[in-house]
């Protein structure tokens, strides 16, 4: 096979990927190929996010602060330690 049939098979290949959606059910997250260079192989994308993680993990730590008055014990200390949980699991998100 020749190098100019190759380049023209992995030319078709590559240009069938851009415009593929992804979606990651977990996060909301949908990704789209938007480009990729054909001299360095560096690709673009296009990022949505379903909901803005950065906005719901800002409101749970203002909540979890909020919260930190709550005596030990109490049912409230409870729902405060769901809500630090919570903000864990989507400050990990965000840096996936």
């Amino acid at each position: 096979m020749k190098r100019s049939d190759l380049k023209h098979i992995v030319k078709e290949i590559v240009e069938s990927e851009i415009g593929k959606t992804e979606e990651d059910p977990k996060t909301g997250i949908k990704t789209t190929l938007k480009n990729i260079n054909p001299e360095t192989g560096t690709f673009s994308w296009d990022v949505e996010y379903g909901v803005d993680p950065s906005f719901v993990y800002k409101k749970l730590e203002q909540l979890v602060d909020y919260m930190e008055k709550v005596k030990e014990g109490t049912e409230f200390s409870k729902i405060r330690d769901i809500i630090k949980s919570l903000k864990n699991k989507t400050h990990r998100l965000m840096n996936k």
